[in-house]
């Protein structure tokens, strides 16, 4: 693995599930949320948490499918597309939800540090662009989400957060 790949790999990881000098990353946003939160589409532009969790995970696992490493993860759980429609969202179907986009994310970070830096160039035609420009959008995409999800309206974070000491 090339450090290049290796520094991508682990910035999604940051903004994916670590503590970035972003803020909180997407799973520590959306971990907070119970369930009712997540499904709530009364926000500023009517998509719920749960819906850009979705939208986050489907666009990660179409880089892994391309690349051929996403049997770890299927069959896909949702309608594919880029906001399909949320028809179960009880409690487990959260807690579904968010196991599988760490699932997915995993299978993400262990393609890319085992990806060929050769083709790095080849045309991902479902984006109209190169792989190596899909896979550069993944992480911001992510950090992207989380904050819309944290801007959204939601009642959770709207209350004043807690400063942790020094540092983030």
């Amino acid at each position: 693995m090339t450090p290049d790949l290796q520094l991508l790999a682990e910035m999604a990881d940051r903004e994916f599930r670590g503590h970035t000098f972003n803020g909180q990353s997407l799973m520590e946003t959306l971990r907070q949320l119970t369930p009712e939160e997540a499904a709530d589409r009364n926000t500023v532009e009517g998509y719920s948490a749960w819906d850009n969790l979705v939208h986050c995970i489907f666009f990660k696992y179409a880089v892994v499918r391309h690349l051929g490493n996403s049997a770890f993860c299927d069959p896909y759980p949702w309608q594919e597309g880029s906001f399909p429609p949320i028809l179960d969202v009880s409690p487990q179907a959260w807690s579904s939800a968010l196991g599988y986009a760490e699932k997915v994310h995993e299978a993400f970070t262990v393609t890319v540090r085992g990806l060929d830096t050769s083709h790095l160039n080849d045309p991902f035609p479902a984006w109209d662009c190169t792989l190596s420009e899909a896979l550069l959008w993944i992480p911001p995409h992510d950090t992207y989400h989380t904050a819309q999800v944290r801007n959204m309206g939601l009642a959770r974070f709207r209350r004043p957060r807690q400063v942790p000491g020094v540092g983030f």
